[in-house]
């Protein structure tokens, strides 16, 4: 096999396609292959015969041969078609028309799913705003991809991107764990804009909407959710979350109203906020000395702990008895904080005891949160949000990334 046939052949080159020229480059450790086409010419849109126009001359990056790097260079027809004009042909080993062929693209997806784009750039001696493209290309291919489909439940978060509160709003599917959509901000337009990129089919499947208590997402909600009522959930994980910082709150009251008398309590913050079941032998006594010892913060760890009862009932009636009593003891506990977190429950009730029917919960968006904080890590920031976006999209929404072709 001649050395020519032998890189028609590994490119995986068919007629009317085929290389005519290589160069070795021992001082820049490189090869460049020419590929000509000796076929006629066809619309790339319709696929009807359409006479040769002109050529133009384009350049790709393939995967390294042995030590070398590896470009193809070709004369790529341009057509000229009686209903679509002139349009460049496509060529087997590329799509679209950024500068890599598609096999070296597929190299540098699976690359990116474990490394950062400076990693990337760095291994395979690349510009980080040229791995950074293929990103970009990989999650508008994959976007582009993805069909319509029903989901069943849904949840809505909120991630803190910056300082100076700015927020991106991240709509996931419960059941699988992905991202659906991403918004930036968290205000009413925020969420309304996702509602409205889906059909009417789709709101109608949704069976419930996990989200925390935040006026905007179930507002709009309310509005776009046929018989939303019965199907937003407030997140129990934030309703927890309300408790513990209810908790720490007297905690710090109690240390300034005390003065030294509460010096103990200093350093304590993690005691009061650990979940018992993680808690050492040890640790268990020195939260039953403390509560003795100060027993306003021990009155409002245990009115948080005895809220988690809820959630294990199963029927209605016996959880808004429960609920009922629990409330009782909180406002009347004398503690300001743990008592508006009560009377706000109170408020959001019909939408908190919808979870024993339904059952769900952000926590796979709460892992997300963790995987999308570890992006953002891996980077080292991101100072443009739409980059940001793109990583998000590209990790955690189950696209299909991978440039496709007959050789891919």
């Amino acid at each position: 096999m001649q050395d020519l046939d032998f890189l028609t052949t590994v490119l995986g080159l068919k007629a009317p396609w085929r290389i005519v020229h290589a160069d070795l480059d021992l001082a820049k450790s490189s090869i460049e292959a020419v590929a000509a086409y000796e076929g006629s010419g066809a619309c790339p849109t319709c696929g009807e015969p359409a006479s040769i126009y002109d050529h133009r001359e384009r350049r790709w990056r393939h995967l390294d041969l042995f030590q070398y790097a590896f470009y193809l260079t070709a004369q790529v027809p341009r057509v000229k078609c009686d209903q679509h004009g002139v349009l460049q042909m496509s060529v087997p080993w590329a799509t679209g028309k950024g500068g890599f062929t598609a096999l070296f693209e597929r190299i540098v997806i699976a690359l990116l799913s474990e490394m950062s784009i400076s990693a990337v750039a760095r291994n395979l001696h690349l510009s980080w705003d040229e791995v950074d493209g293929i990103m970009s290309r990989a999650v508008d291919r994959g976007l582009e991809r993805r069909s319509e489909r029903n989901y069943r439940f849904i949840g809505i978060d909120e991630k803190a991107i910056k300082k100076r509160h700015r927020y991106f709003t991240i709509v996931s599917d419960l059941e699988s764990g992905k991202v659906i959509w991403i918004g930036r901000g968290r205000k009413r337009e925020t969420i309304d804009a996702f509602w409205a990129t889906l059909s009417a089919a789709q709101r109608e499947a949704i069976e419930g909407v996990a989200m925390d208590m935040w006026q905007p997402y179930f507002e709009s909600t309310m509005t776009h959710l046929p018989d939303a009522a019965k199907k937003i959930v407030f997140d129990k994980y934030h309703l927890i979350t309300y408790l513990t910082k209810a908790v720490d709150l007297t905690r710090r009251r109690n240390v300034r109203e005390l003065g030294k008398d509460g010096a103990e309590l200093k350093g304590t913050k993690y005691t009061w906020l650990r979940n018992p079941k993680n808690m050492t032998l040890k640790e268990r006594r020195t939260l039953t000395t403390l509560s003795k010892q100060f027993r306003t913060i021990g009155r409002a760890w245990a009115i948080k702990e005895s809220f988690g009862h809820f959630w294990q009932y199963r029927r209605e009636s016996i959880a808004r008895r429960y609920f009922s009593s629990w409330y009782n003891w909180a406002v009347r506990s004398r503690i300001p904080a743990i008592a508006e977190a009560a009377r706000t429950f109170k408020r959001h009730f019909e939408n908190i005891i919808t979870y024993l029917s339904l059952r769900i919960t952000n926590a796979s968006a709460e892992s997300l949160n963790a995987k999308i904080q570890w992006i953002k890590y891996q980077a080292r920031g991101f100072r443009n949000e739409g980059r940001f976006e793109r990583a998000i999209l590209f990790h955690c929404a189950g696209l299909d990334l991978y440039p496709t072709h007959s050789n891919s």
